[in-house]
Order: C-alpha cells, then structure tokens, then sequence
C-alpha cells in the first residue's frame, strides 16, 4: 500500500476514505512515523483536535524540526483559537527558516502587532535581494507589506502592494489561475436555466443540511458559528467544496479541452455520479443536519435541492462596495477570481444576477441575512435564523467566542473569538474611489 493513495485521497478532500487508508497502513506498519503525519492532517480536516495534536506530536518525536509538521501545528492552534500555542510554534518555523514567509502571514493573522519593525525591514530587503524567493512568497511579503502602509495611513504604496501581491499570486500557480478564471468567466452563472439532470435517483429525502452562501468577508463565519453553538450538536464542514469539485469533475473534460465551443455546450449532470462522489465526501447519518458553508454554493443552489430536497439556504450579504473591496484587500490565493478588481466585479455581477434568479424560482428555500443588521441586533436577527432552520434558539449561543472548540479555518478566526460588535461602516469609504 503507497502512501500516495493516501496523499490522493487528501487531496480529492476525501477525508474519511483516507482516514482509514492511513489507519490501515497505521496496523501494518506502527512504526512508519509519515503515517503519524498525515492522520494529523486527516484529523486536522475532520476536526478532531485531539487526536491530530496526537498524531502531530508522535510524528515530532521522531522529526522535532520538521517545518511541514510544526508549520500545521501552527495552524491547527491558529483555526481553534489557541493564539499562545499558534504564535509559539510560528516562531519556532521562523526561527528554523527565517525565509519561511508563510509563517510571518501566520504571526500577522494572530495579530497586526506581533511582526516586528526588524521583521518587515528583512522581509522587504529579501524580496528586493534574494533572486531564489519563488512568486508565492513574493505575493506574500507584498501582502504584509501593504498592510504596514496601510498602517502608516500611505495609502498609495499600499495599493501599489497590494496590486504586486495580486498580480504574482495569479502568476505563481498561472495553468491553475487560467483554468479556474475561464471556468468563473465562461461556466459559472451562465446556464443558471440551462442545466440538463440525467440518471435521476433516490434523492436524501431524510437530511436537512444547511448552507450558508454568498460572497467572502460578508458573516458567513459568524452564522456559522452561531449555529454549530445550538443545544443540538451540529457538524459543519467548513469551505468544502464539496458540490463544486463533483460538479466540476463532470464538466471538466469538455469545458478544459482546446477545441471547447461554449455554443454547442451541453451543461449536464449526471445525478447518480454526483450523489456518488458526495457520499464519499460527506459522512452521511439517517438523521443528518449539518453545515457547510462553501460560499460559491450559491450557484448550485438548484443541483443541491436535486441531492438534498430539504436543504435550506443562508444568505449573507454587507454593503455591496465594502465588500468587493474586503475581498480586494484580503489574500484569498486559491480563488482566482479575487486577484484583480475587474474579475471581483464581474464575479459579484454573476453572483447577484444569480442569487436573484434562485431568490424567485426557490423563495422559501432561501434567508436574506444582512450583516449590518446582525451587527445591529445580533438578538433578533439569531433568532430568525434559527427558525428558519428549525432549531431551537438559545441565548446562550450568542456567547459563541466563550467556547474553546471552536473551528474555523478562514481569515475570520481571529474575529469570531469576540462577541458580535456593530461594524465600521466607513471602513473602506476612503478606497472607494478605486470602484468608480
């Protein structure tokens, strides 16, 4: 059994299959430490913070310098809200590497205050003077770089930052970048009308999962973790793209081919295949309600309903120019679609061309959720969530960022471990004259 089989299913986020691939191994060979490596990962994924410290931990025992290893260690304390522990370790990765960029974002992401005046000065004088930095870590130090301007309120070399971090994150996974961009411009949100279904099955009449869609930085981590602190446990999985990878899987061959003509294009799902590939992703009970909050979901709202008929839809939204600029000024490098502002805005047309089009065909189905308004009156606004998905509604799940299971994996884990606040509404009016 090769341990790329594992690293396969990891990839393809098939967690659970590989869960029991490396357990499998895991009898077989109890003293291959790589394999204490990845069921940390695995249950990194799954959420299963003790036994991915576990697993972490024996692997450190035999490699305690390992920077793959303690960089994830980093992260997992980072996404369950152990600032103490994820700095600790950040720290250590520097001081193993100092050219590790990533665990500087790390230490800026716990927070604005922890990268020193000495740090950012090497930072910028490698990315001036070392010709073997490769384009990501390049993006990188730009994105640091323009938050310390922004910090120093000059604002025209922050942009100027930004706009470099941009660019050489599209160009540091360029093939990837060009596919995903072609994929957004040409496929997604155009055929909202036009999808075939074949191969029609036994749908999950029985589950009631919830999705929270819409655009990034808008609240979805927020109702997230709102609901996963209910009185009935609920398992969420996160940005899973789930729904997206087994929709793409079916298209890919005819839309990623060179002689692809959009005009004679056939968007069809082939219904059994999708069902098939999303039970080998989510871990599916007789009774299941669970989470997933992949935001893109928002243009398979109707492929999700042919899965699951009793799905319900969470859709977050803010002020619309504040958040085509959230986005702009924050680094989100696995969607190709936030690396410039004219694909921001295209994207956000499609998005609200299509959430409109489901508003109308599917009214019941969805909840408008404003995040001004939660901010405003967090009491109110919980409990019409909550009733919208038939769960009981506590106060004490407005106290979310007291729990210390908590787990998120997205930028907003820092800010989801204090209570809810009123936005800044003028954060981005001083950039609004980038939108004009």
């Amino acid at each position: 059994m090769k341990l790329t089989t594992g690293q396969n299913f990891i990839r393809q986020k098939k967690y659970f299959a590989a869960l029991q691939f490396f357990k499998t191994i895991l009898a077989l060979k109890p003293n291959k430490p790589e394999i204490f490596f990845y069921l940390g990962r695995v249950y990194s994924e799954l959420q299963d913070f003790e036994n991915s410290l576990n697993y972490y931990n024996k692997y450190l025992d035999h490699d305690k310098d390992s920077i793959n290893c303690l960089i994830n260690l980093a992260i997992l304390y980072f996404n369950i809200g152990n600032k103490k522990n994820s700095e600790q370790y950040f720290k250590k990765v520097i001081k193993l590497n100092k050219n590790y960029i990533l665990a500087y974002y790390g230490l800026f992401n716990l927070s604005n205050d922890l990268l020193t005046e000495k740090e950012f000065d090497y930072l910028k004088f490698i990315l001036n003077n070392n010709n073997s930095l490769n384009l990501s870590d390049k993006s990188v130090i730009n994105f640091l770089l323009s938050k310390k301007k922004k910090k120093e309120k000059n604002i025209e070399k922050e942009l100027k930052f930004i706009e470099n971090y941009h660019k050489q994150s599209f160009n540091s996974n360029l093939s990837y970048n060009k596919q995903s961009q072609f994929y957004y411009e040409n496929i997604i949100g155009n055929f909202n009308d036009k999808i075939k279904f074949i191969k029609s099955e036994k749908s999950f009449n029985n589950i009631k999962p919830i999705f929270i869609i819409g655009l990034p930085r808008s609240g979805s981590t927020l109702i997230e973790a709102l609901l996963v602190s209910s009185e009935k446990k609920i398992k969420t999985y996160g940005e899973s793209n789930f729904f997206n990878i087994a929709i793409v899987d079916q298209i890919k061959d005819q839309i990623f081919n060179k002689n692809f003509d959009i005009k004679n294009f056939e968007y069809i799902i082939d219904l059994s295949l999708l069902k098939k590939s999303l039970q080998d992703r989510y871990k599916i009970y007789n009774e299941a309600i669970f989470l997933d909050k992949s935001l893109e979901n928002v243009f398979n709202i109707e492929v999700i309903l042919k899965i699951f008929p009793k799905a319900k839809f969470i859709h977050t939204s803010r002020n619309l120019n504040d958040s085509i600029l959230s986005i702009y000024f924050s680094m989100l490098p696995e969607l190709s679609w936030t690396l410039s502002l004219n694909t921001i805005k295209d994207y956000v047309h499609k998005y609200n061309k299509t959430i409109s089009f489901f508003r109308k065909k599917f009214p019941k189905k969805i909840l408008d959720i404003s995040l001004e308004k939660l901010t405003s009156n967090s009491e109110k606004l919980s409990k019409e969530i909550f009733n919208f998905c038939e769960l009981k509604w506590n106060k004490s799940s407005l106290e979310y960022y007291k729990r210390t299971d908590l787990f998120t994996k997205t930028l907003s884990s820092s800010q989801i471990r204090k209570k809810i606040s009123k936005e800044n509404q003028s954060k981005y009016e001083q950039y609004y004259f980038l939108l004009k």
